[in-house]
C-alpha cells in the first residue's frame, strides 16, 4: 500500500527547494530587479513540474521579493533608495542595541570566535573576495545576536533579514573600496568588544550601518541609470 505522506512529503521537499533556490539568486542578484520570472523556464531549467514552482513564488511574492504587475505577470521586485533607507534605519536602531548587549554578555570564547570571524573578513579583503566579506560578516553579525540573548530584538531582525541581505550585497560586492572598509569597521567592531566598551561597540555598529546604507544607497542609484539607458537604447 503507498503511503499518502510520501508524496506529500516530496512535493513540499520540491517547493522548498525551489523557494530557496529563487530567493537566494534574488538576493544574490543573479535574478535582478524588475527581471521576469517565469515559471515555465524555471520548470525547463530545474526539471519539475510548474505546481511546486507556482507555491514558491506565491511565498516569495508574499514576502515581497517579487511583485506582480497588473497583467498577472511576475518581476523580481524592484529596488529603491526609500525602502532601503527604512530597513536600514530600523537594522542600526536594534544592531547597535544587539550589540550593546553582547559586549556585556560576552566571555572569552565569544571573543576568540570573534577574532576568528574578524580575520577571516579582514583575509577576503586584502585578497579581494567581496562575497567571503559578506559571508563572513554575515557570520560575525549572527552571532553577536546569539551573545546578545534579545530575542524580541533578533526576531525582527530575522524577519528583515533578507531584504536586509538583499541589500547588503550591493554595496561590498560591487564596490572594493566599501569591501575594506567594512573590513576596517568590523576590526574597530571587535577591537571595542574586547575592551568591554558597550556605548563605542553601539556607536561603531550603527556607524557601520550608515555606512553601509550609504553604499547601498550608491550602488542602487546606477543600477537605476543603467535601467534608464537601456530603456534609452531599447
Amino acid at each position: 500500500m503507498k503511503n499518502p505522506f510520501q508524496h506529500a512529503n516530496r512535493r513540499s521537499s520540491t517547493k522548498d527547494f525551489v523557494y530557496f533556490e529563487i530567493k537566494q539568486r534574488i538576493i544574490e542578484g543573479i535574478l535582478e530587479p524588475n527581471e521576469s520570472i517565469s515559471e515555465e523556464n524555471i520548470a525547463t531549467e530545474l526539471n519539475i513540474s510548474r505546481t511546486p514552482i507556482r507555491e514558491a513564488l506565491q511565498r516569495l511574492e508574499i514576502e515581497e521579493l517579487i511583485t506582480r504587475l497588473p497583467n498577472g505577470r511576475l518581476q523580481v521586485s524592484p529596488i529603491s533608495i526609500r525602502e532601503v533607507e527604512e530597513i536600514y534605519n530600523v537594522r542600526s536602531l536594534l544592531e547597535g542595541l544587539v550589540a550593546r548587549e553582547a559586549t556585556l554578555k560576552a566571555n572569552e570564547n565569544d571573543l576568540k570566535k570573534l577574532n576568528q570571524f574578524t580575520q577571516l573578513i579582514l583575509e577576503a579583503s586584502e585578497n579581494d573576495i567581496r562575497d567571503d566579506v559578506v559571508f563572513y560578516g554575515n557570520e560575525m553579525h549572527s552571532y553577536l545576536y546569539q551573545i546578545s540573548g534579545n530575542k524580541n530584538a533578533v526576531k525582527i531582525l530575522n524577519q528583515l533579514n533578507d531584504h536586509i541581505s538583499r541589500y547588503r550585497r550591493l554595496g561590498p560586492t560591487k564596490n572594493n573600496e566599501r569591501s575594506k572598509k567594512a573590513a576596517q569597521e568590523h576590526m574597530e567592531i571587535y577591537e571595542a568588544l574586547v575592551k568591554k566598551d558597550p556605548e563605542k561597540v553601539e556607536m561603531l555598529m550603527r556607524a557601520h550601518i550608515h555606512n553601509s546604507l550609504e553604499a547601498a544607497i550608491d550602488s542602487i542609484k546606477k543600477h537605476l541609470q543603467k535601467s534608464i539607458e537601456l530603456e534609452g537604447n531599447g
